[in-house]
């Protein structure tokens, strides 16, 4: 990754993303003097090191926010949303620069393993405090990206696009928003009854009436749709297939069809 992207990830691996921050200094109301040095100072970044292209006040879920964007001078681009009322970061997307793009077919090195991981580290979580919604591969001017989605049971949501040939972050984005509505509107964070592939199977071989050994699976994967986090899949009995969506919130069956293979 390139050295001036690094303090980012040293303030990201260091729990910023992971605990929002909030700012008391601004706690009446944040000024866009101030939502400009609070950006700044979680890209790791000195005023003097970008040129801002973008600064506006906007409302968002009623909410005021604003809307803060910067170049580096290697043309990495940062846009944030702040809320003015406390500076709590509501998202960010970065892009890297030209300079910082792996060679047109440089071999790969990278596995989509080592993506996770790399994209993981980047946001301070672990494995097994998400759910990765979408891993997928991509040629992008004959670079091989890996293009990763993973949310965590409080609704953060991740996005990271991976270097298939040197692990660099080429671009991510993050947002808390549906976590800070869900926290305002209940009080707390939330945990799923239904965690993971294999409970959402076994959830809907009960709703089948059928054990394990009775089905050939087909696609079954976790899916994050309009705020919810869902699993969907289908699953072949007989002359019958079976498909379902599964809200990972309520356990509640949301989508059920059986039709012949026939049909």
């Amino acid at each position: 990754m390139k050295k001036a992207f690094s303090p980012v990830h040293i303030a990201l691996a260091a729990g910023t993303m992971t605990v929002l921050a909030t700012m008391t200094a601004w706690a009446a109301q944040l000024t866009k003097d101030g939502a400009k040095s609070l950006a700044l100072e979680h890209a790791g970044l000195k005023a003097e090191d970008v040129t801002f292209a973008e600064t506006d006040m906007d409302m968002e879920d009623n909410q005021l926010t604003y809307e803060i964007k910067f170049v580096t001078k290697d043309y990495q681009t940062y846009n944030y949303e702040i809320l003015a009322a406390d500076g709590t970061i509501w998202s960010i997307k970065y892009e890297a620069g030209p300079s910082s793009l792996p060679q047109k077919n440089k071999k790969t090195s990278v596995t989509s393993e080592r993506a996770k991981e790399i994209a993981l580290s980047h946001a301070g979580r672990k494995a097994e405090d998400v759910t990765f919604v979408k891993t997928e591969t991509e040629y992008d001017d004959g670079r091989l990206e890996y293009e990763l989605e993973f949310v965590t049971a409080d609704k953060k949501e991740y996005e990271y696009e991976i270097s298939g040939s040197t692990g660099a972050v080429i671009s991510f984005e993050y947002d808390a928003a549906n976590s800070l509505i869900h926290t305002e509107s209940t009080g707390t964070g939330q945990a799923y009854p239904i965690s993971g592939v294999n409970a959402a199977k076994e959830a809907a071989l009960k709703q089948a009436g059928l054990k394990p050994g009775d089905v050939v699976w087909g696609a079954v994967k976790a899916d994050y749709d309009d705020g919810r986090l869902v699993y969907e899949g289908n699953f072949y009995h007989g002359t019958l297939e079976y498909e379902f969506e599964i809200d990972a919130a309520s356990a509640a069956l949301t989508e059920w069809d059986v039709d012949s293979i026939y049909d």
